[in-house]
């Protein structure tokens, strides 16, 4: 992960290669950089590939305890929690694939660039038998319009750039193909980097106005934890994951 900060706005480069999974340790290390005393805005990038696959399945299927699968949860859980509670604006670029978690990650930013390519963006937790508890639906509906929620939450769809952007996943869209993804990713940039010197300008009423926007929910995760176990979940992600090997 690479970090670094420009006229108070910190730039998280989660990985320049790879699926940017969300483990335990790379969730924390993202809430650690969330640190308004550090900056006042955060920009948060992938790779022209990935922006994050979400949850390590692998460290889910090696989770024996109900403790070990709790912490996983929780953490992401927190992870998107600290994105929406910090008093700044957190902006992400997503030039990559945004699946399950790491589509839940942009959706709890405040403002989401996306541009061109064969990347997909989308919710599979109803796929493979996984609950979204209501604050992880309360960031989806922040985001998602009334007519496009029950889709985008239940019906697994994995959408095109161009689709996202007309569901709601993404706020803005460049989809100019003749600029190259590495470019239209340093657009993505600039303009992000605008946007959040225009909120860091605007101060403390921004930060009110956010926090007027968020609202909390609570959600009793040993039911998340319980449903993990049962045999019914078990079998949808060892299917799941049977896929994987085969590739």
């Amino acid at each position: 992960m690479n970090v670094s900060i420009e006229n108070d706005i910190k730039i998280i480069q989660m990985g320049e290669k790879g699926a940017n999974v969300l483990s335990v340790t790379r969730a924390k290390e993202i809430m650690a950089e969330l640190n308004y005393e550090e900056c006042k805005a955060v920009i948060i990038m992938g790779n022209e590939k990935v922006f994050s696959a979400g949850l390590n399945l692998k460290d889910l299927m090696n989770a024996k305890e109900e403790k070990e699968v709790a912490l996983i949860f929780n953490t992401l859980g927190d992870l998107l929690r600290s994105f929406r509670e910090f008093p700044g604006p957190v902006i992400s670029i997503v030039s990559g694939h945004a699946i399950a978690g790491g589509c839940l990650m942009a959706l709890a930013s405040d403002y989401r660039y996306g541009m061109f390519g064969m990347h997909r963006m989308g919710l599979n937790e109803m796929a493979i038998g996984i609950d979204l508890p209501p604050d992880m639906l309360s960031i989806i509906s922040h985001s998602i319009s009334r007519e496009n929620l029950f889709e985008v939450a239940t019906q697994c769809k994995m959408y095109t750039p161009k689709q996202a952007h007309k569901k709601g996943l993404i706020n803005e869209y460049i989809g100019n193909p003749f600029i190259g993804k590495k470019r239209a990713t340093a657009e993505a940039l600039k303009r992000a980097k605008k946007l959040a010197g225009f909120y860091i300008n605007a101060g403390e009423p921004f930060v009110r106005l956010k926090q007027s926007l968020m609202h909390d929910t609570e959600f009793d995760y040993d039911v998340l934890i319980s449903n993990w176990f049962s045999a019914e979940t078990q079998a949808k992600i060892k299917k799941v994951m049977s896929t994987f090997s085969k590739k």
